[in-house]
């Protein structure tokens, strides 16, 4: 075997171990990086986003807070990894919703805007189970982070939404009580701060169903009196 050839297969080998090193690496990285993400988590669920620290994470990873801000650069963004697949998800369903409100005007149906169905309610309960741990963050451990504000942001896009629905009907000569987006603000804050009181109180998922049952019921018939 020439020295040419011995040469080349020395190259193949040191790329094969590189390779590996590399895929090695990689893998520690991403346990690396799950580990703090779920010592985060246990911090913040515990002691909300204020009161939590990254040196307390870290010490209680086993890590320095060096080794932390390699994967994340502050608190804020430690948190916002926990939440914020969720906060865009539920904020981009209810842009989403609002299209289909204006589908019912459409169908010469105004009244649907208020129907919740037994598998949309089913689908939302599954959902917010599926990622308790989330919402229970973004609801109740969330002041002083960008994210405190979230219920409100769902708050703010129904009321732009139910005040373009109400003029609409207006314009189109449905028989409507128009509100101010005060009063829409006032009557969607009640509904929604009682509809998050199951992530608060850490409901069950049968009981959960219920009291959202009860929510959808109370204030869909509510809407009903002055959009229908």
């Amino acid at each position: 075997r020439d020295s040419s050839t011995s040469r080349g297969l020395g190259d193949v080998y040191k790329r094969q171990v590189l390779f590996f090193w590399e895929v090695i690496s990689m893998s520690k990285s991403e346990d690396t990086k799950q580990l703090i993400l779920d010592t985060a988590k246990k911090e913040f669920m515990e002691k909300g986003y204020n009161d939590a620290s990254v040196r307390s994470i870290a010490k209680q990873a086993g890590l320095t807070t060096g080794a932390i801000f390699r994967y994340f650069a502050d608190k804020e963004s430690l948190f916002a990894a926990l939440v914020s697949p969720v906060a865009d998800h539920m904020l981009d369903l209810y842009r989403k919703g609002g299209e289909r409100g204006f589908a019912s005007l459409t169908d010469g149906h105004p009244e649907n805007m208020w129907n919740i169905s037994d598998e949309v309610i089913s689908v939302l309960v599954e959902y917010i189970f599926a990622n308790k741990d989330a919402f229970y963050l973004l609801i109740s451990q969330s002041a002083g982070s960008a994210y405190e504000s979230f219920v409100d942001q769902l708050i703010e896009e129904e009321e732009k939404q139910t005040y373009a629905f109400q003029q609409e009907m207006i314009r189109q000569g449905y028989s409507c009580r128009p509100l101010t987006l005060d009063e829409i603000h006032i009557l969607f804050s009640a509904q929604y701060y009682a509809f998050f009181e199951i992530v608060r109180h850490k409901l069950e998922k049968d009981e959960a169903l219920d009291r959202i049952h009860l929510i959808a019921d109370f204030f869909g018939s509510a809407w009903k009196l002055y959009f229908v």
